[in-house]
């Protein structure tokens, strides 16, 4: 029967006219899905069949019947079940014998006319009427009187409120301070509310009535429309909790005539002696109820026991555990990597428990809000509050902030405001502000959180993580540690052509995009791969509200039950698609970037990529929606459509990178693809059909023809992401692509030199440079050629300029005694920094005075990017090959030591640049010198401090191990102990090689069976590949084997 026939409907059952030759005043109510009997009913649906009983029911007596019967009929005679409700004498309703309807639909002569009791009888009770009232889209007008409201009551009807707020509802709540017993936790949850409802149509306002010397008991839930007299009130004894209205014995009237009790309640909304719900009130409240928490109340007053905290997954401990080292090292920033559904989230809340104010950063108010939720419940008792837009709490415990409005507003802060900070993973294109914020703020720990591997989106976030990769577990590992299920996934040639698709920005144009995916044909394909290879509970990921609409309306056609859910109008209600979707009254839910984030459903088994994802942060995140682990789940499915453009290649790239020690190559793909061997974790599989395959291989190779390894890198990069790489990435991409294969990195951006003078030149014959960048790189291209050639014998001369661009100072100077200061502090906080400056000069660095912390900073890297007095070098803090003795670092001598070619000068006791920017160029000038920075200061953190890799090669048919000194000078010379699998060795260091090892007690030379135990019998045997690692750590030198990844 067509809607247009419809005369209500809600999310089970709707109402039409009785066919003829029924009496014209009769009405049917029919459950939505095709149910026999009554008894087959869900407890939601026989709730909606009765919401829609008594509606019709009211609009037969406002048409003048004196009295309406209602009927069942089941399956027996149509069927299906049907409700008639039609015009009569007074008679009794003909119910099914096992289950009355609730009390108050039935004639009764002990309540007056128009009122219903409540009574936790026949298992009605007031939560159910709450739900459906909250439920009932025309019911915009909510006011809540309710003496005392606690944290399981809320949790009962939490998201019903939320979801009437999204729909536009205004709510009213006023509650009590009286007696301390209302739950701060909850008043905490409603102030949440209400700010989330600030962009939204809807209202929540909250006030509590606060007199000690008046009690304050009443108890109301009244519902009303401000378009119709439509109405429903609920009065009794029913207090916001569990007891009060599900399981306790409490009595309620119900009523329709609800305009009386809506006057008496907005006299008492008036009441001088209410206290609107703040941040302020809430903390005075909270002080005042902890102490009561727990301790005994008057007589009547319930309480409950206090919530459990969350539980630290194992994962998270170890997370954890490599945090608290790091900071014992001396890090004073980290990041940590961990998949989607792995709990990053909760991972920051936990550890920032330990200290005082806390600022979590993030670039969408959904990732803000979620998180904040997320804090709620790991620190019950710390005041929680937004930074963004409308809604600013600067002076919460936990402030979570939008880095767009944090940037146009740090002046608001002290350096030293947050000892804590958390940054969400972010976009290149965001970096810049980013970087701002991090640069001016000063907390004692930086934690930076990720799901994408530091390989691709995550450099970034590394860089201003002071490069310190904390602790990683990607969904390989996941995996393999059953923190999540294992996954199967199917690639199909998608039927849509994509290739005549205008790409912008790193996207498909959205209208000609919808034109070629939401087609019968598309839709059709997407039905049968459903049909055949998904599961129970889909989600179907869509790339616009028109598709997912699309999407719904055709497999509704077809007889799936389905949503479709995004931002627009005639969107189903979020919580209540995920609910039915989890008890399996929905199979399939279609969205529009509603469900990337944040959104934990277990239950989900399958997964359908309809959209073409040009992230692999996305691709990641969507895959990550099914991996949690379900009870009855032993796997998630994934249905992918792979079209005929490049940057479908990143679906390879991306499944290839899960378990790489670096971002798969073209190569790799093309190579993995012709074999069909993916190394995977147990119970996971991939397949490519046929046609996929060849479309993927068509695509490899015509990417591999477009240059040399560090063009094809950014090519593919670019490609597979919205922006180009940064040159941190490229570094890091290139290191990690010889992982298992060379000792060298495959490529790095100085390889840019030979041909393109510089990185910003490659990127711009790649046409990878937006206008900003173009127009700076051609004004202050000897600027950067120069800052790329600059030799860098230790890190000074890089924290000095990561000093002068993180006070902002970079093109115009500031004193030699500030840029000292804050160059002190950078060092303080990285190990390694500290590590590199101490020295005779300054046995301990971060402890040194002000005075000689200046005197050391100005003789060695001021006066070598001034150039003053011929200095240069910068290698030995100690001054064995200083260039110069400082003659002239002071401002007496300054400005004629300048030589020419330096970038900066002394001016009296400032330290300034010889070049000027104009204002126009002033970000992007920043940005990109900051970017050869963080490169620059990596790559010589990395090569001083990170493992060496050396070849295993043979003399004599025994395996030794060879040295490039080159790139390995730190590897020590002569008879030197080491250790490997546990075990002393003394080797025999020589200038190319590490030719012999001794071990206590044993006879010969002990380093042919370490290596031949690692490798087999023909390790170092010409045409094998392998390698191993030095490290120098705390107790000497470690050798352990570099294994070669599996599309080695």
């Amino acid at each position: 029967m067509p809607q247009s026939e419809w005369l209500a409907r809600n999310a089970s059952a709707f109402a039409v006219a009785a066919p003829q030759p029924a009496s014209e005043d009769e009405v049917v109510v029919l459950p939505r899905r095709e149910i026999s009997s009554w008894l087959d009913a869900l407890p939601e649906e026989r709730d909606d069949l009765w919401e829609l009983v008594r509606a019709m029911r009211d609009r037969l007596v406002a048409q003048g019947s004196p009295s309406v019967q209602v009927s069942f009929q089941d399956g027996i005679n149509s069927g299906h079940l049907e409700i008639h409700i039609k015009s009569a004498q007074p008679v009794a309703s003909t119910v099914p014998p096992t289950e009355l309807p609730p009390t108050g639909l039935l004639p009764s002569g002990l309540l007056p006319s128009g009122l219903h009791l409540i009574d936790a009888q026949d298992g009605r009770n007031l939560r159910l009427e709450l739900i459906r009232c909250l439920r009932d889209e025309s019911l915009n007008r909510i006011d809540l009187l309710v003496s005392f409201i606690m944290k399981s009551g809320m949790g009962i009807i939490g998201e019903r409120l939320e979801s009437a707020i999204e729909r536009g509802a205004q709510i009213r709540v006023l509650t009590t301070d009286y007696l301390c017993v209302t739950d701060a936790d909850a008043l905490a949850q409603l102030l949440d509310m209400s700010e989330d409802a600030a962009p939204l149509t809807g209202n929540l306002d909250v006030r509590l009535f606060s007199d000690p010397r008046t009690s304050f008991h009443p108890k109301a839930y009244l519902f009303h429309s401000s378009e119709s007299d439509h109405a429903q009130g609920f009065v009794g004894s029913n207090n916001l909790s569990r007891s009060g209205i599900e399981t306790g014995v409490e009595w309620s009237l119900g009523t329709r005539e609800v305009q009386p009790l809506v006057t008496a309640f907005d006299q008492l909304w008036a009441d001088k002696r209410n206290q609107p719900l703040s941040h302020e009130f809430l903390r005075t409240y909270r002080n005042a109820w902890r102490p009561t928490a727990g301790q005994t109340v008057p007589v009547g007053v319930e309480t409950e026991a206090p919530t459990l905290t969350p539980q630290i997954r194992p994962i998270q401990a170890e997370a954890l555990a490599a945090l608290e080292e790091s900071r014992s090292e001396g890090f004073a920033a980290g990041m940590v990597v961990m998949a989607t559904g792995l709990g990053k989230t909760w991972l920051g809340a936990f550890d920032s428990a330990a200290f005082g104010r806390t600022l979590f950063v993030a670039h969408r108010e959904e990732i803000l809000r979620q998180s904040r939720d997320v804090f709620r419940q790991v620190r019950p008792d710390a005041e929680l509050g937004l930074f963004m837009g409308a809604e600013k709490q600067p002076e919460a415990d936990v402030v979570f902030a939008s880095v767009q409005t944090l940037v146009r507003r740090l002046n608001e802060f002290a350096p030293d405001e947050f000892d804590y900070i958390v940054v969400d993973e972010f976009h290149h294109a965001a970096a810049g502000s980013y970087r701002k914020v991090i640069d001016y703020l000063e907390p004692r720990f930086l934690l930076g959180l990720t799901a994408t591997p530091e390989r691709t989106d995550g450099a970034d976030l590394l860089a201003l993580c002071g490069d310190n990769l904390v602790f990683e577990c990607g969904l390989v590992e996941g995996i393999e540690r059953s923190e999540l299920v294992p996954f199967r996934y199917w690639g199909i040639k998608d039927v849509a052509d994509y290739e005549q698709i205008p790409w912008l920005g790193g996207r498909f144009e959205p209208a000609q995009l919808a034109t070629r995916i939401e087609t019968q044909q598309r839709a059709q394909q997407a039905f049968d791969e459903w049909e055949s290879l998904c599961g129970e509970r889909t989600l179907g990921f869509c790339s616009a509200v028109t598709h997912a609409d699309f999407m719904a309306r055709f497999f509704t056609e077809r007889g799936v039950k389905c949503a479709a859910v995004h931002s627009k109008p005639g969107s189903s209600d979020r919580r209540d698609a995920l609910a039915d979707l989890r008890s399996g009254k929905l199979q399939v839910v279609f969205s529009v970037d509603m469900f990337n984030e944040g959104v934990d459903v277990p239950e989900v088994d399958s997964v359908l990529m309809l959209r073409p994802t040009e992230s692999p942060v996305v691709f990641l995140q969507q895959l990550g929606r099914g991996l949690r682990l379900s009870e009855g789940k032993d796997h998630l499915r994934v249905v992918d459509f792979v079209g005929n453009h490049n940057s479908f290649l990143l679906h390879p790239r991306v499944l290839l990178g899960m378990g790489e020690a670096g971002e798969a190559s073209t190569a790799m793909i093309l190579q993995t693809l012709r074999s069909g061997e993916w190394d995977l974790p147990p119970g996971c599989s991939i397949t490519f059909d046929v046609e996929s395959i060849d479309l993927l291989t068509m695509l490899a190779n015509k990417s591999l023809s477009k240059g040399a390894a560090l063009s094809q890198y950014c090519t593919d990069f670019a490609a597979a992401h919205e922006s180009r790489p940064t040159a941190a990435q490229a570094a890091a991409a290139g290191r990690a692509a010889a992982a298992g294969r060379a000792v060298k990195p495959l490529f790095k951006p100085a390889d840019a030199k030979k041909h393109y003078d510089a990185w910003f030149g490659l990127l711009e014959h790649l046409d990878l440079l937006e206008d900003a960048e173009l127009q700076v790189w051609a004004k202050y291209r000897s600027l950067f050629e120069q800052l790329e050639q600059e030799n860098v014998t230790k890190s000074y001369k890089l924290v000095a300029l990561k000093a002068l661009i993180a006070t902002g100072n970079l093109r115009t100077g500031m004193s030699v005694n500030a840029l000292a200061e804050r160059s002190q502090r950078i060092v303080a906080g990285d190990p390694r920094l500290l590590a590199d400056a101490t020295g005779k000069a300054l046995p301990s660095p971060a402890d040194a005075s002000p005075q000689a912390w200046s005197k050391f900073w100005r003789k060695w890297p001021l006066d070598r990017l001034a150039k003053v007095g011929g200095a240069d070098s910068e290698r030995d803090s100690d001054g064995e090959t200083a260039g110069g003795d400082g003659a002239g670092a002071g401002p007496e001598g300054a400005g004629g030591g300048t030589r020419a070619g330096a970038l900066f000068r002394y001016r009296g006791d400032d330290f300034v640049p010889t070049f000027d920017v104009a204002p126009e160029h002033a970000d992007a000038f920043d940005a990109m010198v900051a970017e050869i920075v963080d490169w620059r200061l990596a790559d010589y953190l990395v090569r001083k401090f990170g493992s060496i890799r050396c070849k295993v090669s043979h003399s004599s048919g025994s395996p030794i191990v060879r040295f490039d000194r080159t790139l390995s000078a730190q590897l020590p010379l002569g008879e030197v102990p080491f250790s490997a699998n546990g075990e002393e060795y003394t080797g025999r260091f020589r200038e190319v090689a590490l030719n012999v090892a001794t071990r206590p007690g044993v006879e010969g030379n002990a380093l042919w069976e370490l290596l031949r135990g690692w490798f087999g019998p023909d390790a170092g045997h010409s045409g094998t590949f392998h390698f191993v690692l030095f490290s120098k750590e705390s107790e000497g030198w470690v050798m352990t084997p570099d294994w070669p990844s599996k599309s080695a």
